[in-house]
């Protein structure tokens, strides 16, 4: 794998060449993928296409990361997976755009200093060489890539140009309060419910005032459930942690000063500061430096996203594959307008069973139940080997009161995921809430079955590593030499 002999301190490097690594694929070449020419557009972003080649480089990155960390990828899973392979691709060409427009330069000596970085950090030139042949990669093409990554880092550094903390901020961050609150909630959301409860609210304070203790009211009449039975204690709290009028109410208390009632969404709260950490002394110098680089890369971050955004907002985006853009569609909560692009989709790819899961969840968000059951149904019986498509037939089915036709698709799932825990369990329950005990038995019997199995494996897989880790601590048998003489002798001898 390329870089995989680095060391440690390179890995910042790599990551940035992971942005144009990407970048260049979309300015790669090929026949056909899957059916389609691999030039072809998956995608325009302002004009320039973005092909298959790079779409299917990326998605298939993402699927051999999945389960290099052991993530399960289930079939209903890579239209998410695909959408997001294509967001990276979208963002990524708006980033080249934007770099190009804005004319950012990046000098030569700066590309020559960072590709010196990376091959010094293996421990020959061969190496290095090695790892981008093995990459497919030439000299000039990771240069290029540099470049191309340089160039967005210039970019950014330009967007974040006028980006500063003041001292105001920096005291502001600083700044804590312990306090303790007592929440009177409306039971109802009526005009009558609010004022019952504004004057509750307003009662407590007297009593308050006039000397009642906060902490034995708090227990008895507080309706937060997390500090009522500990006397209303929220503890220690900075700024942008609470409800924004409860907060500006707090930091504007006095010690010891009884505030409300102040009006949140939650209800009307009674506010006690106990405690106050201003921005002052030793203390607080000491931790300015540090909290002023935490702002920043706090404020960078909201002004990248903020531009990003915008830029994004601007740009013109044609998704042309018309599973994503379904997909893309779903995320977005446009179900109707999904609908018709899995249709599309579907009149070249009608043997594809997720894009048929896909159209029936769509059908589903819109109630239209027997269009989602109808695609769930070919779904599943084009992938009959997937558990989590026969379980959705048999949920719907269930729900529809056809206890019949949900019991068969059950049961498919039950043959297609005989070791499957999970599924088993599900099979449990929606059997207990049919009132089917004979099958509620059966599923007892297999849950109790998969779990002795894998009791077994486990003892099998310790048994085996603790005879591994005896044998290694065992010293090598030595033959005992025949009576008459010891090994040095017979070793004399010979």
């Amino acid at each position: 794998m390329m870089f995989s002999r680095m060391r440690k301190g390179t890995k910042v490097i790599v990551a940035v060449i992971a942005v144009a690594f990407v970048g260049g694929l979309l300015y790669a070449g090929g026949t056909s993928l899957f059916g389609r020419t691999a030039t072809a557009a998956v995608a325009v972003v302002n004009g320039t296409p973005i092909p298959y080649t790079a779409f299917y480089q990326v998605y298939f990155n993402i699927l051999q990361q999945q389960q290099l960390y052991g993530q399960p990828i289930s079939g209903q899973m890579l239209g998410q997976i695909q959408y997001y392979a294509l967001d990276q691709l979208i963002n990524q060409q708006l980033l080249f755009q934007a770099a190009e427009d804005a004319k950012i330069k990046v000098e030569e000596a700066a590309v020559n200093e960072r590709y010196q970085a990376i091959q010094d950090s293996y421990s020959s030139k061969e190496l290095f060489e090695e790892d981008l042949k093995n990459a497919g990669l030439t000299a000039s093409s990771l240069r290029a890539m540099l470049r191309d990554s340089l160039k967005i880092e210039r970019l950014q550094e330009e967007v974040l140009k006028e980006v500063q903390v003041t001292e105001e901020e920096i005291r502001a961050a600083y700044e804590q309060v312990n306090a303790r609150h007592i929440l009177i909630r409306p039971e109802e959301d009526t005009d009558e419910a609010r004022e019952a409860a504004l004057r509750q609210a307003e009662q407590l304070i007297e009593q308050l005032k006039g000397g009642a203790d906060f902490a034995e009211l708090a227990k008895e009449y507080s309706d937060d459930p997390g500090s009522g039975a500990s006397g209303g204690e929220l503890g220690w709290f900075g700024r942008g942690r609470m409800v924004e009028p409860f907060e500006k109410a707090a930091f504007a208390a006095a010690v010891g000063e009884i505030v409300g009632p102040v009006e949140s969404q939650f209800g009307y709260h009674i506010i006690q500061v106990t405690e106050r950490k201003e921005a002052e002394g030793d203390e607080f110098e000491q931790a300015k430096e540090e909290l002023r680089q935490q702002l920043l890369q706090q404020k960078n971050r909201e002004k990248l996203n903020e531009w990003f955004a915008g830029l994004k907002a601007e740009a013109k985006i044609e998704i042309k594959d018309p599973a994503i853009r379904g997909h893309k569609l779903m995320w977005e909560g446009a179900y109707e307008e999904a609908i018709e692009a899995y249709k599309e989709a579907l009149k070249e790819y009608d043997s594809d069973p997720y894009l048929h899961s896909s159209l029936a969840h769509a059908y589903q968000h819109l109630d239209q139940v027997e269009l989602a059951l109808e695609h769930y149904q070919a779904a599943a019986e084009i992938a009959e080997t997937d558990p989590e498509l026969w379980m959705m037939v048999g949920t719907l089915h269930q729900e529809q009161g056809n206890n019949e036709k949900a019991i068969e698709a059950y049961k498919k799932a039950s043959d297609a995921a005989p070791m499957d825990m999970l599924v088993h369990l599900q099979l449990l329950s929606a059997y207990q809430q049919m009132g089917e005990e004979e099958l509620v038995k059966e599923e007892e019997e297999k849950i109790l079955a998969i779990n002795k199995a894998y009791e077994e494996m486990r003892q099998a897989s310790q048994e085996s590593q603790s005879e591994a880790e005896q044998t290694e601590g065992e010293p090598a048998e030595v033959e005992e030499p025949e009576a008459g003489g010891s090994v040095e002798e017979e070793s004399a001898a010979e």
